[in-house]
């Protein structure tokens, strides 16, 4: 597919970890756009822009208006203490104030599909170490207690793309993040909470892939990995996104998957593989 058919997409905060991983997915599917605050480290990146999520006037001048879908990857780099306030206001710029402004954004150019990047934070109450609390697969219908200011914020991001499919008719995808890391097989060495949480670097294109392309009008899904013990329900991202994770932690561990040269499965082999392991899971317990 030449460039001129290619759907357009901006990624902001696309030089953080997922933006980085999305752009190496991505790049040869859609004509993608960075948009980040920071500045890249390769001399010649052609495809980014400089732009701060607080400021919308920066947002209006860089986002392109045939786009065909903004995905809201901004983030920091250090979660703040709920008492500290100097840290709260600046978080609330980039998580709360920024969210509408990429929202806002969409809407005055007339642009249909929002993705938001919203984090398994919003009903952390409900897990510890990976374990969910109730028994059960946390769901995205459980009521939202986040664990965190952090949480909080992004819940009311969520809610802003709600407000926004409502009022003015844009599509908004949300999507709770489970845990992605650049350096995935040393961190799952050492980390028992990642071994249940991971997103792999695979499913994660996958995910922001099926959420671009999705008909849904608004949603709100957790993203994770197919692991062994994961705290959240993947029900509604299957049957509405069509997402299968393609991987998990043990196969990650085994050496069975290289997220970034293995040759991408097709729909036809990976989904007979993750029903497969569905079955095993529940003759085995």
């Amino acid at each position: 597919m030449t460039n001129s058919f290619r759907k357009k997409i901006v990624l902001i905060g696309g030089l953080g970890t997922i933006g980085r991983i999305l752009e190496k997915g991505l790049k040869n599917t859609y004509k993608l756009l960075i948009l980040d605050i920071a500045e890249p480290t390769e001399i010649n990146m052609k495809n980014y822009r400089k732009a701060d999520v607080v400021n919308i006037d920066q947002l209006l001048a860089t986002i392109p208006d045939d786009t065909h879908a903004i995905v809201n990857l901004s983030a920091l780099s250090e979660q703040p203490s709920i008492l500290n306030e100097k840290s709260i206001r600046h978080c609330s710029d980039v998580y709360v104030v920024g969210a509408y402004n990429v929202l806002l954004a969409a809407e005055r150019k007339k642009i249909k599909k929002v993705v938001i990047a919203s984090t398994n934070h919003v009903t952390g109450v409900y897990e510890t170490n990976g374990i969910s609390s109730l028994g059960r697969e946390i769901k995205t219908n459980d009521y939202p207690l986040p664990d965190s200011a952090y949480g909080a914020m992004k819940l009311c991001a969520e809610l802003f793309g709600y407000t926004f499919y409502r009022e003015k008719n844009i599509s908004v995808i949300c999507l709770r993040i489970g845990t992605v890391v650049e350096e995935e097989l040393s961190h799952l060495r050492s980390s028992d909470r990642l071994r249940r949480t991971i997103l792999s670097k695979i499913d994660t294109v996958e995910i922001f892939k099926r959420a671009i392309e999705s008909n849904r009008k608004y949603g709100v899904y957790y993203a994770v990995s197919d692991n062994p013990g994961k705290p959240w329900d993947l029900s509604n991202t299957i049957s509405e996104l069509g997402f299968y994770p393609q991987t998990n932690s043990l196969e990650l561990l085994k050496g069975e998957n290289d997220t970034y040269n293995q040759k991408k499965r097709t729909l036809k082999n990976f989904i007979p593989r993750f029903l497969k392991r569905q079955i095993k899971r529940i003759v085995s317990g």
